[in-house]
Protein backbone atom coordinates (compact mmCIF):
# COMPACT_ATOMS: atom_id res chain seq x y z
CA UNK A 1 0.00 0.00 0.00
CA UNK A 2 1.22 3.41 -0.24
CA UNK A 3 1.75 3.30 3.77
CA UNK A 4 3.49 6.81 4.46
CA UNK A 5 0.79 8.00 6.56
CA UNK A 6 2.39 9.98 9.14
CA UNK A 7 1.58 10.85 12.53
CA UNK A 8 1.33 14.33 13.80
CA UNK A 9 -0.15 16.02 17.46
CA UNK A 10 -3.56 17.27 17.32
CA UNK A 11 -1.53 21.07 18.71
CA UNK A 12 0.62 21.07 14.95
CA UNK A 13 -2.24 19.54 12.91
CA UNK A 14 -4.64 22.09 13.79
CA UNK A 15 -1.46 23.65 13.33
CA UNK A 16 11.78 13.90 -13.48
CA UNK A 17 15.28 13.89 -15.60
CA UNK A 18 17.66 15.81 -13.79
CA UNK A 19 19.82 17.59 -15.95
CA UNK A 20 21.00 21.26 -16.31
CA UNK A 21 22.04 23.45 -13.15
CA UNK A 22 20.64 25.34 -10.54
CA UNK A 23 19.68 28.85 -11.58
CA UNK A 24 20.97 29.84 -7.87
CA UNK A 25 24.01 31.73 -6.67
CA UNK A 26 24.18 29.56 -3.42
CA UNK A 27 25.28 32.06 -0.82
CA UNK A 28 22.51 34.55 -0.43
CA UNK A 29 21.91 35.22 2.89
CA UNK A 30 18.41 36.07 2.61
CA UNK A 31 17.92 33.25 0.45
CA UNK A 32 16.47 31.05 3.45
CA UNK A 33 13.71 29.59 4.06
CA UNK A 34 12.87 28.83 7.93
CA UNK A 35 9.05 26.39 8.54
CA UNK A 36 8.28 26.97 11.83
CA UNK A 37 6.92 23.06 13.81
CA UNK A 38 5.67 22.99 16.97
CA UNK A 39 6.79 19.54 17.65
CA UNK A 40 10.16 18.24 18.65
CA UNK A 41 11.58 15.89 15.60
CA UNK A 42 13.10 12.59 16.07
CA UNK A 43 15.55 12.82 14.19
CA UNK A 44 14.70 9.44 12.43
CA UNK A 45 15.47 10.89 8.86
CA UNK A 46 15.31 6.88 6.87
CA UNK A 47 13.21 6.57 4.43
CA UNK A 48 12.90 3.12 6.73
CA UNK A 49 11.83 3.94 10.01
CA UNK A 50 10.61 7.12 10.29
CA UNK A 51 6.86 7.98 11.90
CA UNK A 52 6.24 11.60 12.65
CA UNK A 53 5.62 14.37 10.09
CA UNK A 54 8.03 16.56 11.14
CA UNK A 55 10.52 13.48 10.10
CA UNK A 56 8.46 13.45 6.85
CA UNK A 57 9.76 16.69 6.41
CA UNK A 58 13.28 16.25 6.21
CA UNK A 59 13.32 12.92 4.70
CA UNK A 60 11.35 14.82 1.41
CA UNK A 61 14.19 17.07 1.37
CA UNK A 62 16.78 14.75 1.42
CA UNK A 63 15.64 11.67 -0.72
CA UNK A 64 13.62 11.21 -3.93
CA UNK A 65 11.33 8.36 -4.94
CA UNK A 66 10.60 6.94 -8.61
CA UNK A 67 7.41 8.64 -8.14
CA UNK A 68 5.80 11.21 -6.82
CA UNK A 69 1.83 12.82 -6.27
CA UNK A 70 1.94 16.52 -7.15
CA UNK A 71 -0.14 19.01 -6.61
CA UNK A 72 -2.80 18.19 -8.30
CA UNK A 73 -2.43 14.46 -6.33
CA UNK A 74 -0.96 13.00 -10.34
CA UNK A 75 1.72 10.99 -9.95
CA UNK A 76 4.66 11.82 -11.66
CA UNK A 77 8.35 10.64 -12.33
CA UNK A 78 11.38 11.68 -10.25
CA UNK A 79 13.99 8.89 -9.86
CA UNK A 80 11.46 7.11 -12.79
CA UNK A 81 11.96 8.42 -16.75
CA UNK A 82 8.59 7.46 -17.14
CA UNK A 83 5.55 5.56 -15.60
CA UNK A 84 6.10 1.92 -15.24
CA UNK A 85 4.49 -0.45 -17.45
CA UNK A 86 2.57 -3.47 -15.59
CA UNK A 87 1.68 -6.96 -16.79
CA UNK A 88 -1.47 -8.06 -18.46
CA UNK A 89 -2.26 -10.26 -14.98
CA UNK A 90 -1.82 -7.08 -12.73
CA UNK A 91 1.78 -9.26 -10.98
CA UNK A 92 4.78 -7.91 -12.66
CA UNK A 93 5.57 -3.59 -12.43
CA UNK A 94 8.60 -2.28 -14.83
CA UNK A 95 10.54 0.74 -13.64
CA UNK A 96 13.12 2.42 -16.24
CA UNK A 97 15.19 4.73 -14.35
CA UNK A 98 17.03 8.51 -15.08
CA UNK A 99 21.14 8.04 -15.84
CA UNK A 100 23.09 10.40 -14.12
CA UNK A 101 21.54 10.54 -10.60
CA UNK A 102 23.77 10.64 -7.58
CA UNK A 103 23.57 10.07 -3.63
CA UNK A 104 24.73 13.32 -2.17
CA UNK A 105 28.25 11.28 -0.97
CA UNK A 106 28.73 11.39 -5.21
CA UNK A 107 27.92 7.41 -5.74
CA UNK A 108 25.87 6.57 -8.39
CA UNK A 109 22.00 5.80 -7.44
CA UNK A 110 21.25 2.78 -9.66
CA UNK A 111 18.84 -0.15 -9.52
CA UNK A 112 20.93 -2.20 -7.06
CA UNK A 113 19.52 0.82 -4.48
CA UNK A 114 15.97 0.14 -5.58
CA UNK A 115 17.14 -3.08 -4.16
CA UNK A 116 18.50 -2.85 -1.65
CA UNK A 117 15.38 -0.03 0.11
CA UNK A 118 12.91 -2.98 -0.76
CA UNK A 119 15.02 -6.22 0.49
CA UNK A 120 15.93 -4.04 3.90
CA UNK A 121 11.69 -3.58 4.64
CA UNK A 122 11.95 -7.42 3.83
CA UNK A 123 14.85 -8.36 6.19
CA UNK A 124 13.79 -10.87 9.04
CA UNK A 125 15.21 -8.36 11.73
CA UNK A 126 13.54 -5.25 10.26
CA UNK A 127 11.19 -3.56 13.45
CA UNK A 128 10.09 -0.65 11.19
CA UNK A 129 6.15 0.08 10.29
CA UNK A 130 6.67 -0.37 6.35
CA UNK A 131 6.96 -4.49 5.84
CA UNK A 132 3.34 -4.83 4.98
CA UNK A 133 4.97 -2.62 1.51
CA UNK A 134 6.63 -6.00 0.76
CA UNK A 135 4.80 -9.15 1.84
CA UNK A 136 3.19 -9.08 -1.74
CA UNK A 137 6.56 -9.42 -3.69
CA UNK A 138 7.82 -13.04 -4.68
CA UNK A 139 9.79 -14.63 -2.57
CA UNK A 140 9.25 -12.23 1.07
CA UNK A 141 8.54 -15.56 2.85
CA UNK A 142 11.13 -17.67 2.08
CA UNK A 143 13.92 -14.23 2.58
CA UNK A 144 11.54 -12.96 5.45
CA UNK A 145 11.59 -16.69 6.96
CA UNK A 146 13.38 -19.08 5.39
CA UNK A 147 17.49 -19.28 4.06
CA UNK A 148 17.40 -17.46 0.63
CA UNK A 149 19.95 -15.17 0.19
CA UNK A 150 18.11 -12.82 -1.66
CA UNK A 151 14.45 -11.32 -2.05
CA UNK A 152 14.23 -12.79 -5.45
CA UNK A 153 10.86 -11.54 -6.97
CA UNK A 154 12.74 -7.99 -7.07
CA UNK A 155 15.30 -8.29 -10.67
CA UNK A 156 17.40 -5.86 -11.95
CA UNK A 157 18.27 -6.61 -15.46
CA UNK A 158 20.36 -3.60 -15.72
CA UNK A 159 21.18 -0.60 -13.78
CA UNK A 160 18.45 1.34 -14.90
CA UNK A 161 15.67 -0.95 -14.69
CA UNK A 162 13.78 -2.38 -11.42
CA UNK A 163 11.27 -5.57 -12.05
CA UNK A 164 8.97 -6.30 -8.85
CA UNK A 165 7.21 -9.15 -9.46
CA UNK A 166 3.93 -10.15 -6.99
CA UNK A 167 2.52 -13.64 -6.16
CA UNK A 168 -0.75 -11.56 -6.93
CA UNK A 169 -1.84 -8.44 -8.26
CA UNK A 170 -2.00 -5.51 -5.80
CA UNK A 171 -4.97 -2.67 -5.95
CA UNK A 172 -2.10 0.08 -5.22
CA UNK A 173 0.90 -1.68 -6.73
CA UNK A 174 2.30 1.30 -8.61
CA UNK A 175 2.37 3.95 -5.82
CA UNK A 176 3.06 1.35 -3.02
CA UNK A 177 6.65 0.77 -5.01
CA UNK A 178 6.62 4.19 -6.76
CA UNK A 179 6.79 6.48 -3.97
CA UNK A 180 9.03 5.01 -1.72
CA UNK A 181 12.15 6.77 -0.93
CA UNK A 182 15.12 5.35 -2.29
CA UNK A 183 18.17 4.56 -0.33
CA UNK A 184 21.61 4.33 -0.47
CA UNK A 185 23.04 0.68 -1.01
CA UNK A 186 26.62 1.79 -0.32
CA UNK A 187 26.27 3.59 3.37
CA UNK A 188 25.81 0.31 4.81
CA UNK A 189 27.29 -3.00 4.77
CA UNK A 190 24.21 -4.79 4.47
CA UNK A 191 24.16 -8.50 5.82
CA UNK A 192 20.50 -9.71 6.22
CA UNK A 193 19.61 -10.70 9.65
CA UNK A 194 21.76 -7.76 10.78
CA UNK A 195 20.57 -4.60 10.13
CA UNK A 196 21.00 -3.06 13.73
CA UNK A 197 23.28 -0.32 12.22
CA UNK A 198 20.96 0.44 9.65
CA UNK A 199 17.81 1.41 11.85
CA UNK A 200 20.20 3.24 14.74
CA UNK A 201 22.18 5.71 12.50
CA UNK A 202 19.00 7.66 10.83
CA UNK A 203 20.35 10.66 11.91
CA UNK A 204 22.94 10.60 9.17
CA UNK A 205 20.96 10.77 5.85
CA UNK A 206 22.28 9.98 2.60
CA UNK A 207 20.23 10.86 -0.21
CA UNK A 208 19.56 11.89 -3.67
CA UNK A 209 17.59 15.06 -3.10
CA UNK A 210 17.69 18.77 -3.58
CA UNK A 211 19.00 19.22 0.15
CA UNK A 212 21.16 17.47 1.99
CA UNK A 213 21.65 17.36 6.66
CA UNK A 214 23.31 20.15 7.75
CA UNK A 215 22.89 20.12 11.79
CA UNK A 216 20.28 18.90 13.80
CA UNK A 217 19.16 19.06 17.12
CA UNK A 218 16.09 17.44 18.81
CA UNK A 219 15.05 20.96 20.73
CA UNK A 220 15.68 23.48 18.30
CA UNK A 221 15.38 21.75 14.86
CA UNK A 222 17.30 21.13 11.39
CA UNK A 223 19.16 23.05 8.91
CA UNK A 224 19.54 21.94 5.95
CA UNK A 225 22.00 22.81 3.02
CA UNK A 226 22.37 22.17 -1.09
CA UNK A 227 23.34 18.56 -2.18
CA UNK A 228 26.21 19.33 -4.25
CA UNK A 229 25.96 16.23 -6.61
CA UNK A 230 21.95 17.03 -7.18
CA UNK A 231 21.29 18.90 -10.70
CA UNK A 232 18.11 20.60 -10.91
CA UNK A 233 16.34 21.91 -14.29
CA UNK A 234 16.88 25.34 -14.92
CA UNK A 235 15.14 27.72 -12.44
CA UNK A 236 14.33 24.73 -9.95
CA UNK A 237 15.42 24.29 -6.83
CA UNK A 238 16.78 28.37 -6.39
CA UNK A 239 16.29 28.04 -2.39
CA UNK A 240 19.83 27.94 -0.47
CA UNK A 241 19.23 26.50 2.57
CA UNK A 242 16.31 25.34 4.28
CA UNK A 243 15.51 25.62 8.58
CA UNK A 244 13.11 23.68 10.40
CA UNK A 245 12.67 25.44 13.40
CA UNK A 246 10.73 24.19 16.74
CA UNK A 247 8.31 26.65 18.31
CA UNK A 248 5.96 26.99 20.64
CA UNK A 249 2.12 26.60 19.52
CA UNK A 250 1.82 30.05 21.84
CA UNK A 251 4.92 32.05 20.27
CA UNK A 252 4.69 30.74 16.75
CA UNK A 253 2.42 33.49 15.23
CA UNK A 254 4.99 36.20 16.73
CA UNK A 255 7.13 34.22 15.23
CA UNK A 256 5.92 34.44 11.96
CA UNK A 257 4.96 38.28 12.72
CA UNK A 258 8.40 39.12 13.14
CA UNK A 259 10.20 37.50 10.47
CA UNK A 260 12.06 34.83 12.61
CA UNK A 261 10.08 32.06 10.68
CA UNK A 262 8.27 32.42 6.53
CA UNK A 263 6.38 29.41 6.78
CA UNK A 264 3.68 27.52 9.29
CA UNK A 265 2.52 25.12 7.48
CA UNK A 266 -1.00 22.59 7.74
CA UNK A 267 -1.88 25.54 10.97
CA UNK A 268 -6.00 24.93 11.61
CA UNK A 269 -5.74 27.72 14.21
CA UNK A 270 -8.98 30.25 13.35
CA UNK A 271 -7.20 32.65 15.88
CA UNK A 272 -3.96 32.51 14.42
CA UNK A 273 -5.20 32.39 10.03
CA UNK A 274 -7.53 35.32 11.22
CA UNK A 275 -4.77 37.25 12.50
CA UNK A 276 -2.72 36.59 9.40
CA UNK A 277 -5.54 37.08 7.13
CA UNK A 278 -5.33 40.73 8.30
CA UNK A 279 -2.00 41.16 8.18
CA UNK A 280 -0.32 43.61 5.17
CA UNK A 281 3.17 41.47 5.06
CA UNK A 282 1.23 37.78 5.42
CA UNK A 283 -0.71 35.53 3.85
CA UNK A 284 -2.25 32.00 3.75
CA UNK A 285 -3.04 29.40 1.15
CA UNK A 286 -5.65 27.16 1.51
CA UNK A 287 -7.32 23.51 0.34
CA UNK A 288 -8.73 19.70 1.16
CA UNK A 289 -6.24 18.58 3.55
CA UNK A 290 -5.62 14.62 3.63
CA UNK A 291 -5.62 14.47 7.03
CA UNK A 292 -7.87 13.64 9.80
CA UNK A 293 -7.75 14.15 13.45
CA UNK A 294 -8.97 10.86 15.70
CA UNK A 295 -9.44 9.33 18.96
CA UNK A 296 -7.68 5.59 18.62
CA UNK A 297 -8.93 3.17 21.75
CA UNK A 298 -6.77 0.52 23.62
CA UNK A 299 -8.77 -2.87 22.13
CA UNK A 300 -6.59 -5.27 23.97
CA UNK A 301 -7.00 -4.28 27.29
CA UNK A 302 -9.16 -2.30 30.23
CA UNK A 303 -12.66 -0.98 30.05
CA UNK A 304 -12.53 0.54 26.01
CA UNK A 305 -11.84 -4.25 24.87
CA UNK A 306 -15.92 -4.29 25.35
CA UNK A 307 -16.88 -2.61 21.64
CA UNK A 308 -19.79 -1.51 23.81
CA UNK A 309 -17.57 0.98 26.26
CA UNK A 310 -16.34 2.69 22.54
CA UNK A 311 -19.57 3.39 21.29
CA UNK A 312 -21.02 4.72 24.01
CA UNK A 313 -17.72 7.23 24.35
CA UNK A 314 -17.93 7.94 20.22
CA UNK A 315 -22.02 8.47 21.16
CA UNK A 316 -21.14 10.67 24.21
CA UNK A 317 -18.46 13.04 21.97
CA UNK A 318 -19.91 16.35 20.12
CA UNK A 319 -17.89 16.34 17.42
CA UNK A 320 -19.98 18.90 15.85
CA UNK A 321 -20.30 21.24 18.48
CA UNK A 322 -15.97 20.78 19.13
CA UNK A 323 -15.69 21.17 15.46
CA UNK A 324 -18.22 24.19 15.27
CA UNK A 325 -16.35 26.12 18.81
CA UNK A 326 -12.85 25.16 18.21
CA UNK A 327 -12.94 25.99 14.16
CA UNK A 328 -14.86 29.33 14.92
CA UNK A 329 -13.47 32.82 13.63
CA UNK A 330 -13.02 35.58 15.44
CA UNK A 331 -11.61 38.32 13.69
CA UNK A 332 -10.80 37.47 10.27
CA UNK A 333 -10.62 39.18 6.63
CA UNK A 334 -13.97 38.61 4.35
CA UNK A 335 -11.77 36.29 2.35
CA UNK A 336 -10.93 33.91 5.24
CA UNK A 337 -14.19 34.02 6.39
CA UNK A 338 -15.48 32.78 3.16
CA UNK A 339 -13.33 29.33 3.94
CA UNK A 340 -15.08 26.27 5.77
CA UNK A 341 -12.16 25.27 8.01
CA UNK A 342 -13.55 22.05 9.03
CA UNK A 343 -16.38 19.15 8.87
CA UNK A 344 -17.07 15.63 11.29
CA UNK A 345 -15.92 13.08 9.03
CA UNK A 346 -18.27 9.88 9.13
CA UNK A 347 -15.39 7.52 9.41
CA UNK A 348 -11.56 7.16 10.16
CA UNK A 349 -10.08 6.71 6.68
CA UNK A 350 -8.24 9.20 3.90
CA UNK A 351 -10.84 11.82 3.43
CA UNK A 352 -8.69 12.65 0.12
CA UNK A 353 -9.82 9.01 -1.37
CA UNK A 354 -10.11 9.18 -4.79
CA UNK A 355 -13.41 7.14 -4.98
CA UNK A 356 -14.56 6.85 -1.32
CA UNK A 357 -13.92 10.50 -0.35
CA UNK A 358 -17.82 11.91 -0.04
CA UNK A 359 -18.42 9.19 2.05
CA UNK A 360 -15.60 9.36 4.46
CA UNK A 361 -15.98 13.09 4.23
CA UNK A 362 -19.59 12.66 5.03
CA UNK A 363 -21.45 14.38 1.55
CA UNK A 364 -22.63 11.24 0.64
CA UNK A 365 -24.39 8.39 2.82
CA UNK A 366 -22.63 4.97 3.06
CA UNK A 367 -26.07 2.62 3.28
CA UNK A 368 -24.93 1.08 7.12
CA UNK A 369 -22.34 3.04 8.05
CA UNK A 370 -22.95 4.03 11.57
CA UNK A 371 -21.83 7.78 12.21
CA UNK A 372 -22.00 8.20 15.90
CA UNK A 373 -24.02 11.45 16.34
CA UNK A 374 -24.15 12.95 19.67
CA UNK A 375 -26.76 11.37 21.64
CA UNK A 376 -26.21 10.89 25.34
CA UNK A 377 -29.49 9.21 25.85
CA UNK A 378 -28.22 6.32 23.38
CA UNK A 379 -24.88 6.16 25.07
CA UNK A 380 -26.46 5.34 28.91
CA UNK A 381 -28.69 3.17 27.20
CA UNK A 382 -25.28 0.64 24.97
CA UNK A 383 -23.66 1.08 28.60
CA UNK A 384 -27.44 -0.63 30.52
CA UNK A 385 -27.02 -3.30 28.00
CA UNK A 386 -23.93 -4.21 28.60
CA UNK A 387 -23.86 -4.81 32.28
CA UNK A 388 -21.86 -1.35 33.04
CA UNK A 389 -24.19 -0.45 36.36
CA UNK A 390 -24.47 3.01 37.44
CA UNK A 391 -23.92 3.32 41.12
CA UNK A 392 -24.57 5.79 43.85
CA UNK A 393 -21.32 7.84 43.20
CA UNK A 394 -22.36 8.72 39.62
CA UNK A 395 -19.40 6.29 38.08
CA UNK A 396 -20.35 2.77 36.57
CA UNK A 397 -19.42 -0.44 37.70
CA UNK A 398 -19.21 -4.23 35.90
CA UNK A 399 -17.89 -7.16 38.03
CA UNK A 400 -16.06 -4.42 40.34
CA UNK A 401 -14.25 -2.72 37.44
CA UNK A 402 -14.91 0.99 37.80
CA UNK A 403 -15.28 2.23 34.02
CA UNK A 404 -12.25 4.50 34.65
CA UNK A 405 -10.75 6.25 31.00
CA UNK A 406 -7.67 7.61 31.04
CA UNK A 407 -7.09 9.63 28.67
CA UNK A 408 -3.14 10.05 26.99
CA UNK A 409 -2.75 13.18 25.32
CA UNK A 410 0.13 15.12 23.72
CA UNK A 411 1.28 18.32 25.61
CA UNK A 412 0.43 21.92 24.20
CA UNK A 413 -2.29 21.28 22.16
CA UNK A 414 -4.81 24.38 21.60
CA UNK A 415 -7.95 21.61 20.13
CA UNK A 416 -7.54 19.47 23.31
CA UNK A 417 -8.79 22.61 25.26
CA UNK A 418 -11.55 22.93 23.62
CA UNK A 419 -12.57 19.10 23.37
CA UNK A 420 -11.51 18.20 26.89
CA UNK A 421 -13.85 20.25 28.89
CA UNK A 422 -16.34 19.21 26.63
CA UNK A 423 -15.96 15.12 27.48
CA UNK A 424 -14.99 15.79 31.06
CA UNK A 425 -18.93 16.71 31.58
CA UNK A 426 -20.55 14.39 28.77
CA UNK A 427 -18.72 11.84 29.90
CA UNK A 428 -19.62 11.85 33.80
CA UNK A 429 -23.06 12.36 32.45
CA UNK A 430 -22.96 8.56 31.34
CA UNK A 431 -20.73 7.41 34.23
CA UNK A 432 -17.56 7.30 33.41
CA UNK A 433 -14.68 8.30 35.42
CA UNK A 434 -12.10 10.10 32.70
CA UNK A 435 -8.39 10.93 33.88
CA UNK A 436 -5.60 12.86 31.64
CA UNK A 437 -2.15 11.75 31.21
CA UNK A 438 -0.05 14.45 29.52
CA UNK A 439 3.22 13.36 27.45
CA UNK A 440 5.16 15.06 25.01
CA UNK A 441 4.48 14.04 21.46
CA UNK A 442 7.23 11.73 20.56
CA UNK A 443 6.94 9.90 24.40
CA UNK A 444 3.30 9.50 23.49
CA UNK A 445 4.06 7.48 20.13
CA UNK A 446 6.43 5.52 21.81
CA UNK A 447 4.14 4.49 24.45
CA UNK A 448 0.82 3.98 22.70
CA UNK A 449 3.28 1.94 20.20
CA UNK A 450 4.46 -0.37 23.30
CA UNK A 451 2.61 -3.34 23.63
CA UNK A 452 4.41 -3.63 27.21
CA UNK A 453 2.32 -0.19 28.16
CA UNK A 454 -1.39 -1.23 27.09
CA UNK A 455 -2.44 -1.43 30.12
CA UNK A 456 -1.48 2.61 31.05
CA UNK A 457 -4.18 4.01 29.13
CA UNK A 458 -7.51 3.15 27.29
CA UNK A 459 -7.57 5.66 24.81
CA UNK A 460 -5.42 8.41 23.09
CA UNK A 461 -5.48 11.10 19.84
CA UNK A 462 -3.32 12.16 17.20
CA UNK A 463 -3.87 13.35 13.60
CA UNK A 464 -3.27 11.28 10.36
CA UNK A 465 -1.73 12.94 7.55
CA UNK A 466 -2.40 10.51 4.25
CA UNK A 467 0.10 10.70 1.44
CA UNK A 468 -1.77 9.26 -1.39
CA UNK A 469 -5.24 8.67 -3.07
CA UNK A 470 -5.39 5.25 -2.44
CA UNK A 471 -7.89 3.29 0.08
CA UNK A 472 -5.01 0.85 1.00
CA UNK A 473 -3.88 3.06 4.06
CA UNK A 474 -6.86 0.84 5.90
CA UNK A 475 -4.96 -2.01 5.79
CA UNK A 476 -2.09 -1.20 7.78
CA UNK A 477 -4.30 1.10 10.08
CA UNK A 478 -6.97 -2.00 11.04
CA UNK A 479 -5.15 -5.32 10.04
CA UNK A 480 -4.64 -7.40 13.19
CA UNK A 481 -0.81 -7.12 14.53
CA UNK A 482 0.13 -4.32 12.09
CA UNK A 483 2.09 -1.96 13.96
CA UNK A 484 0.44 1.30 12.42
CA UNK A 485 -2.94 -0.49 14.11
CA UNK A 486 -2.01 1.30 17.25
CA UNK A 487 -5.75 0.63 18.49
CA UNK A 488 -4.83 -3.51 18.77
CA UNK A 489 -7.83 -4.04 16.52
CA UNK A 490 -8.08 -8.03 15.94
CA UNK A 491 -10.98 -9.13 13.82
CA UNK A 492 -10.50 -12.20 11.37
CA UNK A 493 -13.69 -10.95 9.23
CA UNK A 494 -12.22 -7.63 8.99
CA UNK A 495 -8.91 -8.97 7.86
CA UNK A 496 -10.46 -11.02 5.40
CA UNK A 497 -12.14 -8.05 3.94
CA UNK A 498 -8.99 -6.16 3.89
CA UNK A 499 -7.04 -8.50 1.49
CA UNK A 500 -10.03 -9.58 -0.02
CA UNK A 501 -10.06 -5.50 -1.07
CA UNK A 502 -6.48 -5.11 -1.44
CA UNK A 503 -5.45 -7.78 -3.62
CA UNK A 504 -6.94 -7.00 -7.13
CA UNK A 505 -6.38 -5.09 -10.01
CA UNK A 506 -10.52 -4.55 -10.62
CA UNK A 507 -11.03 -1.25 -9.42
CA UNK A 508 -15.01 -1.48 -8.92
CA UNK A 509 -14.66 -4.20 -6.93
CA UNK A 510 -11.87 -2.95 -4.85
CA UNK A 511 -14.40 0.55 -4.29
CA UNK A 512 -17.06 -2.00 -3.06
CA UNK A 513 -15.16 -4.00 -0.54
CA UNK A 514 -13.61 -1.36 0.87
CA UNK A 515 -17.14 0.44 1.22
CA UNK A 516 -17.78 -2.91 3.30
CA UNK A 517 -14.51 -2.45 5.57
CA UNK A 518 -15.31 1.26 6.42
CA UNK A 519 -19.06 -0.10 7.62
CA UNK A 520 -17.12 -3.02 9.66
CA UNK A 521 -14.86 -0.83 11.16
CA UNK A 522 -17.49 1.95 12.44
CA UNK A 523 -19.34 -1.18 13.41
CA UNK A 524 -16.06 -2.34 15.80
CA UNK A 525 -14.69 1.18 16.15
CA UNK A 526 -11.20 1.36 17.19
CA UNK A 527 -11.33 4.97 16.17
CA UNK A 528 -13.34 7.77 16.31
CA UNK A 529 -12.64 10.69 13.53
CA UNK A 530 -12.96 13.24 15.42
CA UNK A 531 -12.35 16.24 12.50
CA UNK A 532 -11.54 16.97 9.48
CA UNK A 533 -10.27 20.38 8.00
CA UNK A 534 -8.98 22.97 4.92
CA UNK A 535 -5.42 22.46 5.01
CA UNK A 536 -3.99 26.06 5.72
CA UNK A 537 -0.48 27.34 5.89
CA UNK A 538 0.52 30.76 6.55
CA UNK A 539 3.72 32.37 5.06
CA UNK A 540 5.36 36.16 4.69
CA UNK A 541 4.63 37.16 1.44
CA UNK A 542 7.88 37.11 0.31
CA UNK A 543 7.85 33.16 -0.27
CA UNK A 544 6.38 32.99 -3.80
CA UNK A 545 5.48 30.14 -6.00
CA UNK A 546 5.25 26.90 -2.82
CA UNK A 547 3.09 24.67 -5.05
CA UNK A 548 1.25 22.82 -2.56
CA UNK A 549 -1.84 20.46 -2.50
CA UNK A 550 -3.49 17.96 -0.72
CA UNK A 551 -0.77 15.00 -0.37
CA UNK A 552 1.99 17.49 -1.68
CA UNK A 553 3.18 19.23 1.23
CA UNK A 554 5.74 22.33 1.18
CA UNK A 555 9.07 19.83 1.12
CA UNK A 556 8.12 18.26 -1.93
CA UNK A 557 7.13 21.54 -3.41
CA UNK A 558 10.55 22.93 -3.11
CA UNK A 559 11.31 22.62 -6.87
CA UNK A 560 9.31 25.92 -7.50
CA UNK A 561 9.42 27.83 -3.92
CA UNK A 562 11.01 31.08 -4.50
CA UNK A 563 11.75 33.90 -2.19
CA UNK A 564 11.67 37.56 -2.58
Amino acid sequence: MNNKIMKSGLAAMMAASLVGCSSSSGDNSNNVLTVGITAQMNGVFSPLYYESAYDAYAINLIYQSMLQYDENEELQPVLAKELPTISDDGKTVTFKLNKGVKFSDGSKLTSSDVKYTFTVLADPSYTGRFSSDVENIEGYKEYHDGDATELSGIETPDDYTVVFHMTQPRIDAVTTFGTRAICSDTQYKYKKGHISKIEKDTSNPIGSGAYKLNKYSKATGASFVRNENFKAKKGEYSIDKVIIKVCSTSTELNELQKGNVDYLPENADPTKIGQVSLDDNLTFNTYPRATEGYVYFNCAQGPTADPAVRKALAYATDRQGFVDSFFSWEKASKEAKKEKLAFVPAVYANPASANLGTYIRGEEALDGLETYEFNEDKANQILDEAGWEMADDGYRYKDGQKLRVRFMIAEGSSSLETLIPMIEKTYKDIGVDLKQTILEFNSLLSKTSDDSALGEWEMSCLAMSFTGVANTDLNSMLKTGDVNNYARLSDSELDSLLDEAMYTTDEAKSTELYKKVMIKENDLLPYLALYGNQNVNLYNKRVKNMKTGPIHNWSQAMDTATLD
